[in-house]
């Protein structure tokens, strides 16, 4: 303490010492804000932290995309069929597919109808699917249209061959899908198929003899037939 300075002097120069850090401060960020970036710096800043936390709520809060994981056969692996699988052909891309009959529809004309017809012993019935064949009129591979379980299996070719081997897969989105007119058939009950796989190979039937070699292709939906034209692709 100076000895020559009044003591209220002194007090006051004490009491100035001791304010001017927060003075000092004050003052300071007095002078930041008075830029004219620091308010939008500010604002954009803020809009960004707002938008960051909402795009991180909608994403932990989001439903997952519904799908059906059907196995494959092979251990640890597993394709992922959405519910909305589109058919495909059932042949093969290197097969020229021609549908030598088509389906009997009630909103047909009468000569659609009556193209449509299959005559058997005699008698005349209306056909609920596609007779498909090759450009060639060869055997080719019966493909899976859609994937799905394979529900049923008649091979009744030599004990029963009025429509020969028989196959059924039910797809994950409810069609029962027949494979009829097979010469062989590659796979069994409770089995799951992809789309694409091999189910057997095309053949003949005595109920559509002049059909020849030839695979029937029919759809059907909670056990009405369903045309075909309608859920394969436009060739």
């Amino acid at each position: 303490m100076d000895a020559n300075k009044h003591p209220q002097e002194q007090n006051k120069e004490q009491l100035q010492a001791t304010h001017k850090p927060r003075l000092r401060g004050a003052a300071g960020s007095r002078r930041i804000f008075s830029k004219r970036w620091v308010y939008p710096a500010i604002y954009l800043g803020a809009a960004a932290l707002i938008i960051g936390l909402m795009y991180v709520k909608s994403q932990v809060g989001s439903s997952p995309v519904t799908s059906n994981a059907v196995e494959t056969g092979t251990t640890g692996q597993t394709t992922t069929t959405a519910a909305t699988e589109t058919f495909q052909w059932p042949v093969a891309t290197n097969v020229s597919p021609k549908v030598t009959l088509g389906f009997f529809s009630d909103k047909g004309t009468q000569t659609q109808q009556a193209a449509a017809l299959v005559h058997y012993d005699n008698g005349y019935y209306a056909h609920q699917g596609y007779d498909i064949q090759a450009a060639d009129k060869k055997t080719f591979n019966v493909l899976a249209a859609v994937s799905g379980k394979v529900t049923s299996v008649d091979v009744g070719k030599t004990t029963n061959p009025l429509y020969g081997n028989i196959v059924e897969v039910t797809s994950p989105n409810g069609y029962q899908v027949r494979y009829e007119s097979l010469g062989s058939v590659s796979v069994k009950v409770g089995e799951t198929v992809q789309q694409g796989q091999v189910l057997g190979t095309s053949g003949t039937s005595q109920f559509e003899l002049s059909q020849g070699n030839h695979l029937y292709f029919a759809v059907y939906k909670n056990g009405v037939a369903v045309d075909p034209a309608s859920v394969l692709p436009k060739q």
